[in-house]
């Protein structure tokens, strides 16, 4: 939804995120809790999460594995990875490390592993399937993957109501449905058959539904509006359109989210999968 890559993670795209950390993080917090409850992970299990971003999901599987157990977070992006060591040290967790490098194509620190999770992490590979082939071989025969990955884009009005809204004003590019994105993995079908290739059996797909904070809880229609603008990287797009055309696309998101707003938060629709598969060795 904007010119620059979202798979762009190690450069302006991480820049983005980790400026706007809070609220991407508010946004998906509560997904990120109903899957670390579905997977229910045990003291001394050894876990490696991808797409860790700033690891808050890292510490918390840290905190349920114990002493006993240890966590290896990986993500392609030097500034996140430097907010989740920053965060690990300050929360004391030891048994929690983080590593900067490409699931694609890295070796995890740590491996083999038990478990291996991501929320909405695993969307944003050059090649799906050599990147699953290549994480399989971090399991141990018989391990377990888990993790999140957002359903059709027609489930998950956040974005698409916003997209079309913006679009009235400028030009929003497409992106190709099976390449780099965060819908990637929305045909579920084709998400399965992709897992298999890559060696893993026992692929299955539970929907999950919830309402996101666009922008946060507690950001409020302007709050909302601005991480629109800076997040999703349109503020420029606008400008450069027209003197006007800002103060027009604004207040139509404002007239499109506002019956969205409840208790100051943008709630709107959002949907995803929770997606689990075994090593078979």
């Amino acid at each position: 939804m904007s010119d620059i890559e979202m798979e762009d993670w190690a450069g302006e795209v991480g820049d983005r995120w980790l400026n706007h950390i809070d609220q991407f993080e508010s946004m998906i917090g509560p997904i990120g809790a109903a899957l670390l409850a579905k997977a229910a992970f045990r003291p001394g299990e050894r876990v490696v999460d991808v797409g860790c971003g700033g690891g808050l999901t890292t510490l918390e599987i840290a905190r349920a594995l114990g002493p006993d157990g240890a966590v290896t977070g990986i993500d392609i992006a030097p500034q996140l990875i430097a907010l989740a060591n920053a965060r690990r040290d300050a929360a004391g967790l030891a048994n929690c490390t983080f590593q900067c490098a490409d699931g694609q194509t890295a070796m995890a620190e740590g491996a083999p592993f038990d478990r291996l999770t991501s929320r909405f992490g695993v969307m944003f590979f050059a090649d799906s399937e050599a990147a699953f082939t290549n994480m399989r071989g971090w399991l141990k025969p018989g391990g377990q993957a888990v993790f999140a990955c957002w359903a059709p884009p027609q489930d998950n009005p956040w974005l698409g109501v916003v997209g079309a809204t913006i679009g009235q004003f400028v030009d929003v590019p497409q992106r190709d449905p099976a390449g780099p994105g965060p819908f990637r993995f929305g045909d579920a079908e084709a998400t399965g058959a992709m897992l298999r290739a890559a060696g893993w059996a026992e692929v299955d797909f539970q929907p999950h539904r919830a309402d996101q904070a666009l922008g946060g809880s507690g950001a409020g229609l302007d709050g909302a509006i601005d991480f629109v603008l800076d997040a999703m990287g349109m503020r420029g797009a606008l400008a450069a359109a027209g003197p006007d055309v800002p103060d027009r696309a604004r207040a139509a998101l404002a007239e499109v989210l506002a019956p969205y707003l409840r208790d100051e938060s943008v709630m709107m629709p959002g949907a995803c999968w929770f997606v689990t598969a075994r090593n078979p060795g």
